[in-house]
């Protein structure tokens, strides 16, 4: 450690950070970006292609995708978490930038090189940068100063739907094609849960590092009961749309949004089970998240496993 002027600086906040630490701090940052979102997103990104996915299809190219929009998830936490710091040590965070042991500077430079990595990835799959550019400036206006998408409640759904569609339209890109009209239907729903679901529950853990960090959203300008009363509705809307959806105009996807359906039940349980209790616990206040991604997986699972028995929809 080093100590110029009274401040303490690690070894990777000064320039010429030795050899030895960076994949220390490579790993860090993908802690930082939050594995299980990734894994989330990659599911997205492979259900999009396998609603196109024909009997060959070119590995090579596929496998670059793969990794490209890996680097742009990467990327777009990890941009997330350096300009959140102040709000993740309000809200008690535990993950590399905010304990300390990730230098922000650090994770900037490594997030300059995902983007950069990502970009070029998507070179060898023919339309892939456009969605790639896509999703990492979506990243880029959700967090990013003066007017950062993830202040707002209206905004962030916005962007948050932007994030989900892109990753399945980059699946089917990645395997030559695009969405099929099946595939657009379950996009729109998947991506309209993370919108008016997810978007809404993750704040009702986090209101008070949002209040300290600027951000106006629901819960903060108006109290957890309204964001609760939110989060119930958007439930009920995409548990309900979803299915008709499906029943109007693409049967095969019942398979993943049946799933959506009894999650959203469980979601509204979760939040009125716990309404009296949230405001005063931290993880009951972050339950309702936690269904809400548990459903995002077991949708994105079924549908999988139904478009590999029955074929590309």
């Amino acid at each position: 450690m080093t100590v110029t002027s009274g401040r303490v600086l690690s070894p990777a906040s000064r320039p010429g950070v030795p050899l030895r630490h960076w994949p220390r701090y490579v790993r860090l940052s993908l802690v930082e970006a939050r594995p299980v979102v990734q894994i989330v997103f990659l599911m997205r990104f492979a259900v999009g292609a396998a609603f196109f996915a024909q009997k060959t299809v070119d590995a090579p190219q596929l496998a670059a995708g793969v990794l490209a929009w890996w680097l742009a998830v990467v990327t777009a936490y990890l941009v997330n978490g350096v300009l959140d710091v102040k709000e993740d040590r309000a809200n008690g965070s535990t993950r590399p930038i905010a304990r300390g042991d990730l230098p922000e500077r650090t994770a900037a430079f490594l997030t300059a090189a995902a983007a950069a990595g990502s970009l070029l990835l998507s070179l060898f799959v023919p339309g892939l940068t456009v969605w790639v550019a896509l999703f990492l400036l979506l990243g880029w206006l959700y967090s990013t100063p003066p007017f950062p998408a993830k202040r707002w409640s209206s905004t962030c759904a916005v962007t948050v739907f932007g994030l989900g569609w892109t990753s399945f339209a980059a699946g089917a890109t990645s395997v030559g094609g695009e969405l099929s009209p099946a595939g657009l239907v379950f996009a729109a729903a998947m991506s309209a849960w993370m919108a008016l679901v997810g978007a809404v529950v993750k704040d009702l853990g986090d209101v008070e590092g949002d209040a300290i960090g600027g951000r106006r959203t629901v819960a903060v300008r108006y109290g957890a009961g309204r964001a609760r009363a939110v989060a119930v509705a958007g439930s009920l809307f995409v548990g309900i749309g979803a299915v008709l959806a499906a029943l109007t105009w693409a049967p095969l996807t019942l398979a993943g949004t049946v799933p959506l359906t009894f999650g959203a039940v469980c979601v509204v349980a979760q939040i009125v089970r716990t309404a009296r209790v949230a405001d005063g616990d931290k993880r009951t206040r972050r339950s309702a998240y936690r269904v809400f991604m548990r459903t995002q997986y077991a949708a994105n699972i079924i549908m999988m496993l139904a478009l590999v028995l029955h074929g590309p929809a």
